[in-house]
């Protein structure tokens, strides 16, 4: 039996919130622009050994692998589906909250959109998500600056491209690790955890 587990991803337009799930769940990615209008969900079953149930606990409280189904939602991040949006977040257990290391601007949102998610979910954990990572020459958001701010806030980070399919895996099978520590209150024994 698989447990069933709700993350919600959410971040300003353009910055690849359908990329990284669509990369993650079919393994494919689409060059062409495709706005998610509202919500959209893909699901994926992932297996997660014990060394990883128990990766960033203070001490090991997960004997056994966990099979997991992830039920992951993305949202359209267009300005016109803010009263539509925080009505999918009810029942998620993680939230990835994506921006575009080449774009500032969607960094500087980071903040609003930790605020709406918490708005109905207060204490779920965020995984913050900086994508795009394949175009380093175009970088505007230096990974220092984004490491401080998310050691500060206490969020977990991951440098990811859908493109490339770096760091997609890792994201979301951390996201699947944070969301089963959450339903089973492991959170407390967690450390940080930056990649």
């Amino acid at each position: 039996m698989h447990q069933l587990q709700k993350i919600i991803c959410v971040g300003s337009a353009f910055v690849g919130k359908t990329s990284l799930a669509r990369r993650f769940t079919l393994d494919t990615f689409v060059y062409s622009y495709i706005p998610t209008l509202g919500v959209s969900w893909l699901t994926k079953t992932v297996d997660l050994p014990t060394e990883l149930m128990n990766e960033n606990l203070s001490k090991k409280l997960v004997n056994d692998p966990i099979s997991a189904r992830l039920s992951i939602w993305d949202t359209g991040g267009q300005e016109m589906f803010t009263y539509l949006r925080p009505k999918y977040y009810e029942g998620a257990s993680c939230a990835i909250i994506v921006y575009d290391v080449t774009n500032m601007s969607s960094f500087d949102e980071i903040e609003a959109w930790a605020n709406e998610v918490s708005s109905k979910c207060s204490d779920i954990p965020d995984v913050i998500a900086g994508n795009k990572y394949d175009l380093k020459e175009a970088r505007a958001v230096n990974r220092e600056e984004i490491i401080e701010y998310c050691r500060l806030h206490r969020y977990d980070y991951i440098e990811t491209s859908a493109l490339s399919s770096f760091n997609v895996e890792l994201l979301f099978h951390h996201a699947a690790r944070l969301s089963i520590q959450y339903s089973h209150d492991l959170l407390k024994f967690r450390k940080e955890f930056y990649k």
